[in-house]
């Protein structure tokens, strides 16, 4: 428990008797003296090289020698802490001119033993424990102000800076001789406290419960923000106050908070009854409120640096998704053109083979001849098909991955891109045993402007995830549905179905934050749908949205405006906002 250290240096035995009982049951801020006696200039000195946390020193001017306080006084300005307060005694102030004392030795009271009433000494000592507090305050003010400067340095995550307002915080408390205790979440508020576990002034344990729910009730009664209130209809002691405060960090679009979803907090504080003044109360809750502010602002900084961060990597992994569809289409496109381009080869050389031997040796026999006939065109027939299929693959291909590689805006039929992203990916889902199948309205125009390499990409991605995720290894008979539809002229939807084991419950509310996924087992990294959603919202200026039952599968819908209004280039320097 912390005390009040009071150094007593004088010869004589009845002085430090009698201070020890006037200062033996007094108590300043609730906190007790605690007295330490040096009967000579020597002991001081000695007792000072080993302790020098004293807050105020009573001195006799005369001991060994006429000079030894005087001496001792100059020793202590020299070697300890600027906030020691010193008392100077003397039973002779003749010998000690009470005006030269006190400006050549930095002396705070000239006292003489004959005025030393017990009221007269508590008095003075109570003056030079404030004067002494006021002066650690302004050392701990410059000591706080360095901790910032190299703290706010290192800031770079919450966890930072929660360390940053500590110290922010016990500066507070060091300027107001207060007890403080901040939350910056009262919707987790027994995990978001700032402050000691234990109060050194009074070494009693902070019951971080009853502050906490002290808080939420604050919000719950609706009472004014950034306003210092009473705490003891709130569960606190009378000597409790209770800052409520709100932040709410500003967004945009589909992400923006809504009011009910704003940061609840609230500072706690006590002031001891002695010092609790409207003034003081006051001047605690400005420094209170600019306090909360910098949290506020601080949070915004560190939380816009982890998105900015997250945001780059979202980027890079966009990136990579782009390249890596484009090599699964490449690895996918050279193993399914084998087979088309196999048979045309093989057709080729039967075709040449019943060429020479018509030529070489007609055949005299009609029936003979029919069926060498019959054998050219079925032979043609399979030359000219698998020549089509190959060239249908080359053409998906070539379209897909021009336009991946693409950020030009131009006129495209949907029903063809989706078709073409199939086309490519038709080899996987050929493995897996999965049949995609589009739907689209007769007589419905599905010409779309915009960027097709982008859209893609979102649906390249849909089917991986079919792929990985929607059906075990062991099934074969896995199906896609996608329905192309123009409600309006302004807009088209495009719905993505698959009729695997669905979406799990707890992922689902947040499929397309960044690094949610089920499947970080198998090698997912929570990206692609959360890359997908910043396609669609931020390039293609649609939306996105899941709906999924456990076992009844997974439905995608996707709206998009039927001409997209963002600007090439604006999409090269974009950076994807949201997460």
């Amino acid at each position: 428990m912390k005390k009040w250290q009071v150094l007593l240096v004088d010869d004589e035995q009845d002085v430090h008797s009698i201070t020890g009982l006037i200062l033996k049951k007094k108590r300043w801020r609730r906190i007790p003296f605690e007295l330490t006696s040096a009967y000579s200039q020597a002991e001081a000195m000695e007792i000072l090289q080993n302790q020098r946390d004293f807050h105020v020193a009573l001195v006799d001017v005369v001991m060994e020698k006429d000079s030894s306080g005087l001496e001792l006084c100059e020793y202590i300005r020299k070697h300890c802490p600027s906030s020691m307060r010193i008392v100077l005694r003397t039973g002779q102030p003749g010998l000690a001119p009470e005006e030269n004392i006190l400006n050549e030795y930095d002396i705070d009271y000239y006292l003489a033993k004959s005025d030393a009433t017990p009221a007269k000494l508590y008095s003075v000592i109570r003056a030079c424990l404030r004067s002494s507090q006021d002066i650690s305050t302004l050392l701990a003010y410059g000591q706080q102000l360095q901790s910032f400067t190299k703290t706010l340095q290192d800031v770079s995550n919450v966890s930072d800076l929660l360390v940053f307002m500590r110290e922010a915080l016990n500066f507070l408390e060091a300027k107001h001789s207060t007890l403080t205790v901040f939350n910056y979440d009262v919707s987790n508020f027994l995990e978001s406290f700032i402050a000691d576990d234990v109060t050194m002034e009074t070494g009693e344990h902070l019951d971080f419960l009853r502050i906490g729910k002290a808080i939420v009730e604050a919000h719950e009664r609706d009472l004014e923000l950034l306003e210092a209130h009473p705490a003891a209809e709130l569960g606190l002691s009378d000597s409790f106050f209770v800052i409520p405060f709100e932040a709410q960090e500003e967004r945009q679009g589909e992400n923006a908070m809504a009011d009910e979803d704003a940061v609840k907090g609230g500072l706690a504080f006590r002031m001891e009854p002695e010092l609790l003044t409207e003034k003081t109360k006051a001047d605690f809750l400005a420094d209170a409120v600019l306090f909360m502010d910098n949290w506020r602002i601080a949070y915004a900084t560190v939380r816009l640096r982890e998105r900015l961060s997250q945001e780059q990597l979202l980027r890079d992994q966009m990136y990579y998704e782009r390249m890596e569809s484009i090599a699964t289409m490449v690895t996918g496109v050279a193993h399914e053109l084998n087979t088309p381009l196999g048979v045309a080869k093989t057709a080729s050389n039967m075709v040449t083979e019943i060429a020479r031997n018509l030529l070489d040796a007609p055949p005299e026999d009609e029936e003979e001849s029919q069926e060498l006939a019959d054998d050219l065109e079925d032979s043609c027939q399979l030359l000219e098909r698998n020549l089509d299929r190959a060239q249908t693959l080359i053409k998906s291909f070539k379209q897909l991955s021009s336009s991946q590689l693409s950020d030009e805006k131009i006129q495209i039929e949907l029903g063809e891109l989706v078709s073409d992203c199939l086309e490519t990916m038709r080899p996987d889902l050929k493995k897996h045993g999965i049949t995609p199948e589009v739907h689209r309205e007769e007589d419905t125009d599905l010409t779309w402007n915009g960027y097709p390499g982008h859209l893609s990409q979102v649906v390249i991605n849909l089917v991986q995830n079919t792929i990985r995720y929607a059906y075990p290894e062991d099934k074969r008979d896995g199906s896609i549905d996608i329905f192309l539809k123009r409600p309006d002229p302004e807009r088209f939807v495009i719905e993505y179905v698959d009729y695997g084991k669905g979406v799990d419950p707890e992922i689902l509310p947040r499929l397309f934050d960044a690094f949610v996924t089920s499947g970080r087992s198998q090698g997912g990294t929570g990206l692609g749908m959360a890359i997908s959603r910043n396609i669609v919202v931020e390039i293609l200026g649609g939306s996105i949205t899941c709906d999924s039952s456990p076992g009844k599968g997974a439905k995608f819908t996707i709206n998009l405006p039927s001409e997209v209004n963002v600007d090439a280039n604006d999409i090269r320097r974009m950076a994807l906002k949201k997460i």
